[in-house]
């Protein structure tokens, strides 16, 4: 599923945020969208159907109410109750003999009443869709959450020692290669940045050397500080792991070190949103700063 600005087509559907303009000319995005709109509403009837049902009046309610209105004593005019009809009498006869009462059976063991099961609520006709989106959903939001917190920290090198051990947990898969861009303060990470782009994956392909060279649709420039009209497009080589991340129309934010021994990054998801926020509070200060390398010299 593609993804524009770290949104794909379910997420888009859920937050109802208007699409990005790159999203609207995608035609399989927009079926992919238009089709998560249509289950979301479908869902959105099922639990409104659901909660009318258990809403509505239990079924006897009206019987109830009908038999204790036959049993009431009719009232007369002026307010009073009817007086019974009393019974016609009966001429007086001569006593009949008194029968032998007989002897009383004993009465039968009381049977244990059955329990009562409650009534199963209805299940809609359609198929439970829903848990599946719903499941997507949680699980989108559960991840990027968890990338926001990681995945910004580690972009600019606040973590200090234990990037190493944050890395792995990040959505922005990292290797080091002798250096410590970790220990840069975060506008030090910006002026060693040779690449610091935001954009959407084109085409990625193996290189001889084992790594991937990835071509970006460019969204903005960070590093080199350069137009969007005029370099739409660039190509950056990173390495083989970037494949397990970059695909084709995923939205990514990629960094390539000035020095070689630096490590590489790539973010994607909602760890880009994270990351942007910390860069653009870096961008001022990083103005004019010159890279001191990733030894310090």
């Amino acid at each position: 599923m593609a993804e524009y600005e770290g949104m794909d087509a379910l997420m888009a559907a859920l937050t109802d945020e208007p699409l990005p303009e790159d999203a609207r000319d995608d035609a399989e995005f927009q079926v992919e969208h238009r089709s998560a709109l249509a289950d979301i509403a479908l869902l959105r009837d099922q639990l409104r159907l659901m909660g009318d049902t258990l809403a509505a009046e239990t079924p006897g309610t009206e019987e109830a109410s009908t038999e204790s209105a036959s049993t009431r004593t009719p009232v007369a005019e002026g307010g009073r109750p009817e007086a019974e009809p009393s019974p016609a009498s009966v001429p007086l006869g001569e006593p009949k003999p008194r029968r032998t009462p007989r002897p009383l059976r004993k009465p039968k063991s009381l049977r244990k009443p059955r329990s009562i099961r409650a009534p199963k609520p209805g299940r809609p006709s359609q198929p439970p869709w829903y848990r599946r989106y719903a499941g997507v959903a949680l699980g989108t939001l559960v991840v990027g959450a968890g990338t926001a917190m990681l995945g910004g920290m580690v972009w600019l090198g606040v973590q200090g020692g234990a990037a190493d051990g944050g890395a792995d947990s990040s959505a922005a898969k990292q290797e080091d290669s002798g250096g410590d861009s970790s220990l840069y303060s975060p506008e030090m990470h910006l002026a060693c940045s040779k690449v610091l782009v935001e954009g959407t994956v084109q085409s990625i392909t193996p290189t001889d050397d084992g790594n991937v060279r990835v071509v970006l649709k460019v969204k903005r420039y960070y590093r080199p500080e350069q137009s969007v009209a005029e370099h739409p497009t660039i190509t950056v080589t990173l390495l083989d792991s970037a494949r397990a991340d970059l695909k084709v129309g995923t939205y990514t934010l990629v960094r390539v070190p000035v020095h070689p021994q630096d490590r590489q990054d790539w973010e994607t998801g909602g760890g880009v949103a994270d990351a942007r926020e910390g860069i653009v509070d870096a961008l001022p200060g990083a103005r004019g700063m010159k890279c001191a390398g990733p030894n310090g010299g």
